[in-house]
């Protein structure tokens, strides 16, 4: 009788994939919080770099989503272990 608990293997590589990406897009949106929360500020609350107007607050934001991005690679690296325990 076949095991019934096991999990396909593309399922293992198809979350390593997904959490590679996602672990990119989490660096970049990690990097680009970092550059925004340095930047100075006028007494407005924007910061012209020459090409956008970047408004105080922008850098939290990103830092949020990019914790949130983290969170999901983190979850999907559990899941391909638990994977292969199987």
């Amino acid at each position: 009788m076949p095991n019934q608990n096991h999990r396909p293997r593309w399922l293992r590589a198809l979350l390593a994939v997904v959490a590679a990406l996602t672990g990119l897009a989490a660096a970049w949106t990690s990097w680009q919080a970092w550059v925004l929360l340095r930047l100075p500020y006028n007494e407005e609350g924007r910061h012209f770099d020459g090409l956008v107007v970047h408004h105080e607050g922008t850098g939290e934001v990103l830092a949020g989503v990019a914790v949130v991005l983290w969170a999901l690679v983190s979850g999907c690296v559990v899941l391909a272990a638990r994977c292969r325990k199987g």
